[in-house]
Parts: structure tokens; C-alpha cells; sequence
């Protein structure tokens, strides 16, 4: 399996969303722009509790342990519940 980097976005403790996510970058490469990320933050936008966060495994890990739900639309852009991965 394959390693994944992502980065994502927290307001206080609750998770918002995947910002980025690679497999061609290193570990170091991926901390090292979420370290920037967090950098460029506003006074206001850190006071809200917005923050970036990495996160590290496989594809399948990420979408069972982050409670992630994959969705798939038909061929005229309707989302079709049924096909939502649990």
C-alpha cells in the first residue's frame, strides 16, 4: 500500500477539510508546507482556531479512520447515495 500525505483544515477541534493530499512528496516536504501554511495565518484567522494539521497513511486508513465517505454521481451529475463507501 501506498503512503499518503494530507493536510488539513481545523476550526478549534473540529475537522473542516482535506486541503492537499500527495504521494509524490516527502513526509518532510508535506510538514514543511503545512509548518508554512500555518505561518501565513491571520492574527483573526488563529483567534477563530483555524489551523492546519498533517496527516499521515494509506488510502484506505485514511477514508476508514477519518470517516471520510467517497460519493459517486451518474453520468448527469446526480449524486447517487447508494454508492457512498462506508
Amino acid at each position: 500500500m501506498r503512503q499518503v500525505y494530507e493536510i488539513h483544515k481545523y476550526k478549534g477541534e473540529s475537522y473542516l477539510y482535506v486541503v492537499a493530499r500527495t504521494s509524490k512528496h516527502s513526509e518532510d516536504y508535506v510538514k514543511g508546507d503545512v509548518e508554512k501554511m500555518n505561518d501565513m495565518l491571520s492574527p483573526g484567522m488563529k483567534e477563530e482556531g483555524i489551523r492546519y494539521v498533517f496527516a499521515l497513511g494509506t488510502v484506505e486508513s485514511l477514508i476508514k479512520n477519518a470517516g471520510y465517505r467517497t460519493r459517486k454521481k451518474d453520468k448527469q451529475g446526480v449524486l447517487d447515495e447508494g454508492a457512498a463507501a462506508n
